[in-house]
């Protein structure tokens, strides 16, 4: 096989592979060195033999140099020696019957003759051509996909959407790049049931809401500026709680005649009163790429977003558990904000992240894509660059930080808990095995810190019974079953002495559970402590087919559930403490596109709620 064959074969597989199964940098890299050698060849390789097909031959000289140019194509007839003189003479005579005068006049054919039968023999290379065709289709769909961001960077993107919500507030996440003060509008959605039966006495039960409460303003504020990339974070306040709002945003011009013109609305419903009995139904998920698996579009789209708007008008709000952007995937462009705020608007611009996040808040942590692959070093850049485009765009629509400057932050929903840990910023190296025997070595492994971790120990005894529920947020699995690849060092297998001090509290905590992502699988373990995690991802972004291999029932653990195929996974977990507020009811359900085309779960698992008074 020639260079010009290996080198088409590279680029074919090199493109397919991070199009369609994983889009790996090294990979992306080969292509980018294989796909010019390919196309080189390949556009001499055409050209000559379409010059071929112009040509004629002497009659006496009709030799078939197809086979020699597809062995190679360099020029060889140039250096003919005798002996192959007298071969191609022989092969000619052959054809015509006449070995014997072949024989005889071995040494009659001139190298004129040669040459121009050499140069002149071949026919129109339609194969080639498709197949170039071909290559260079694959090659445009790669550029695509990898700088979609910088071919079309949404500098105008327009974003509005609510972050989270409390009984009272409300945070609303804004990106507006046209300038002139903004103004918020704000009105309550009543049920046409009650109002039905308060007007007319019908028992009609519609659910549809009716514009019937009056407008209220919160007041103007400045436009955003481009220090924060257009973007900013304001607050309702004084809102009721477990009730249905409809927020707009509206633009003030000031022109001749002061024109306000609506930029966008936004809809939710504010969360219970603490400690009330509630029902919550909640989407989560981690991991995911525009436009992976690769289609081409004018508009990418987001695959596990468009999903998850099938179930959008029953979902109370989305946790989502990291890599919602991939800035080393595969292409790293580089540590300034700018490189990181690009992607950040790729994600907001997708027609789906439109749609979804209009109707259902978001709250997130952020994992290792938003900074770089399996990120350890703390606030070592490009940290800082990374954690300003994150706020910017996820970080501050979030519940407000335990600690000022942090990430990491706990929320209840009426009598439901959650605490969002920060598995990043304060990790340190992970443990190896030279480190189990000594206490103290042990001790200097965190993937939480001291501060954290204590804030998050007093978080367990405050709510320990006065939650009915708790969910513990992690960016990566609490499980050790995955050990393949990276995760003995990057999950929370590779910190074994803080995992097992936290499980030892943990266990004594009722209804506790641990939502995590990261791995690209979706896994249901019950853990050594009793505590069941339910681990989903990616929501649109790929998984290894057949690489690695997930380790069920180690360590003391129970696996409830594994499954690994699936470009998009995300899980929805019903909360009832309201029918039985002494036994809480949990339910997680599994969608995929792969099962049911997402419509319904792929897998439901109920889990018994305990008495937690």
């Amino acid at each position: 096989m020639n260079v010009g064959r290996i080198a088409s074969v590279l680029h074919i597989i090199c493109a397919s592979f991070v199009l369609w199964i994983v889009p790996a940098q090294y990979v992306f890299f080969v292509d980018l060195v294989a796909f010019p050698i390919s196309l080189f060849l390949s556009l001499r390789d055409i050209i000559l033999r379409y010059q071929l097909a112009a040509c004629k031959l002497p009659p006496k000289i009709q030799i078939d140099v197809n086979r020699q140019l597809d062995s190679s194509t360099r020029a060889e007839t140039s250096a003919l020696s005798k002996d192959n003189k007298s071969a191609i003479r022989r092969r000619v005579k052959e054809r015509n019957g006449d070995l014997a005068d072949a024989e005889n006049e071995s040494e009659s054919a001139t190298p004129a003759e040669i040459i121009s039968a050499d140069k002149c023999v071949g026919q129109f290379p339609v194969c080639k051509t498709m197949l170039l065709v071909v290559k260079l289709a694959l090659f445009a769909m790669v550029v695509d996909f990898v700088y979609r961001p910088i071919i079309t960077p949404a500098k105008d993107l327009f974003v509005f959407r609510p972050g989270y919500v409390s009984h009272d507030s409300a945070r609303l996440h804004i990106r507006y790049s046209d300038g002139g003060n903004l103004e918020l509008r704000y009105k309550e959605l009543v049920p046409k049931a009650s109002l039905l039966y308060q007007n007319t006495g019908s028992d009609d039960t519609s659910i549809d809401f009716a514009n019937n409460s009056p407008w209220e303003s919160a007041g103007e504020f400045g436009p955003p500026t481009e220090d924060t990339d257009y973007t900013t974070t304001t607050a309702l306040l004084n809102l009721q709680p477990a009730t249905r709002y409809l927020v707009e945003l509206h633009s003030r011009e000031s022109t001749l005649h002061t024109q306000t013109v609506l930029l966008g609305s936004v809809e939710f419903r504010t969360s219970p009163l603490p400690h009330q009995p509630s029902r919550l139904r909640f989407g989560t998920g981690s991991c995911i790429k525009p436009n992976f698996p690769y289609r081409p579009s004018w508009t990418p789209d987001i695959y596990g977003f468009a999903s998850m708007l099938d179930h959008s008008d029953s979902l109370d709000l989305i946790m989502f558990m990291g890599d919602f952007i991939y800035a080393d995937v595969p292409l790293y462009f580089g540590p300034a904000t700018e490189d990181y705020r690009r992607l950040y608007r790729q994600v907001y611009a997708a027609q789906s992240s439109r749609r979804l996040l209009r109707k259902v808040p978001m709250l997130h942590v952020y994992d290792d894509h938003e900074i770089k692959n399996n990120w350890h070093d703390q606030d070592q850049p490009p940290m800082g660059s990374a954690m300003t485009a994150y706020n910017e765009y996820n970080g501050l629509p979030n519940p407000l930080p335990a600690v000022s400057g942090a990430s990491y932050y706990n929320f209840t929903y009426g009598n439901i808990a959650f605490y969002a840990w920060d598995t990043r910023r304060y990790r340190t190296q992970w443990e190896t095995p030279n480190d189990s025997g000594d206490a103290a070595a042990s001790d200097e492994h965190t993937m939480l810190g001291q501060e954290q971790k204590q804030h998050f120990i007093q978080w367990l005894r405050d709510v320990n019974h006065t939650a009915a529920v708790k969910f513990v947020i992690s960016s990566v699995p609490v499980t050790t079953g995955w050990s393949n690849f990276d995760s003995s060092q990057d999950t929370w297998r590779g910190y074994p002495t803080e995992r097992a001090e936290i499980l030892n509290l943990t266990q004594h905590i009722p209804n506790l559970f641990f939502l995590s992502g990261d791995r690209h699988e979706m896994a249901a373990v019950e853990l050594p402590s009793g505590n069941i995690e339910f681990s989903t991802s990616p929501v649109s972004q790929f998984t290894f087919p057949f690489v690695g291999k997930f380790k069920k029932d180690i360590g003391g653990e129970h696996t409830i559930y594994y499954r690994r195929p699936g470009h998009v996974k995300y899980g929805i977990l019903d909360v009832d403490t309201e029918s039985d507020p002494d036994t809480p009811r949990i339910t997680y359900s599994l969608y995929t596109t792969d099962v049911h085309h997402g419509k319904r779960p792929a897998w439901v698992y109920e889990a018994k709620g305990a008495s937690w008074r």
